[in-house]
């Protein structure tokens, strides 16, 4: 991020506060992110601390995981995940009621090892060569990208052939199999390479799923108007600006 843009998080950072009155004494916001928007919110979490003077704890994990354990009563003030999982949540009552706010979406791909030559992936023929020609593709098997995969394959009616190619990654991204060498492409958001691993191409238009990532409060925040303030930086333009800058694109308006 250059110094411009950063000073305009500030601005937006120091509105926040005027606009809540300025809590006098610093707040630690507990945040529950989801892996596929980790990119993201890694660098915009210290960007609201420095320029707040609150505190964000980030607990980083794919987004089943995240909601199990708010079912299972884990304290939290903001989670950030899969919209439709906030719906869930809020029927549950563990999410603060119309707090849900939807903050970006990202699309899925392939992806290899750094200096992999692109692939062309813009028809469903090209991706479908791609897939078969891969010596083992890995897949977040504990996170929705892996869910969204797999119903891909299975719509591809390529499910029973690319099995034996299968590499599941239950607690790590998939990318990281790539880095140590357990597979030779990942598939998973566009937002999620590793150190060491990069896009090669993103899935044709046809079969094209975009994962959501929303944010809201918990019923039970400690300071909800702190969360609220680390939400609104969030949907901020300018912390628009960083999310699209790490492979995310603007969701469509809610009717």
């Amino acid at each position: 991020m250059n110094v411009q843009s950063f000073v305009r998080l500030v601005v937006v950072a120091v509105t926040l506060l005027l606009a809540h009155g300025a809590v006098s004494e610093a707040a630690e916001v507990i945040v529950l992110s989801s892996g596929a928007s980790r990119s993201a919110i890694r660098e915009l979490g210290p960007l609201f601390d420095s320029s707040t003077g609150h505190k964000v704890a980030i607990k980083f994990a794919n987004n089943p995981i995240l909601k199990k354990q708010i079912e299972e009563g884990a304290q939290f003030d903001v989670v950030i995940i899969e919209p439709g999982m906030i719906d869930d949540l809020a029927r549950q009552g563990s999410i603060a009621a119309r707090s849900r706010v939807d903050l970006a979406r990202v699309g899925m791909a392939l992806g290899a090892r750094a200096g992999t030559p692109k692939s062309d992936m813009g028809t469903v023929e090209a991706f479908v060569g791609v897939l078969k020609n891969a010596d083992s593709v890995a897949y977040t098997a504990d996170g929705h990208s892996g869910t969204v995969f797999m119903r891909t394959l299975e719509r591809l009616g390529l499910l029973e052939t690319m099995k034996p190619k299968l590499r599941p990654a239950i607690g790590r991204t998939a990318s990281s199999l790539v880095v140590s060498g357990e597979a030779q492409m990942w598939a998973g958001p566009i937002s999620t390479p590793t150190p060491g691993t990069q896009i090669v191409g993103r899935f044709p238009e046809e079969f094209q799923t975009y994962v959501g990532v929303s944010a809201a409060i918990s019923a039970g925040a400690k300071t909800p108007d702190v969360a609220q303030m680390f939400i609104n930086f969030l949907a901020s333009e300018e912390a628009g600006s960083v999310f699209t800058a790490k492979g995310f694109q603007p969701v469509p308006a809610r009717r």
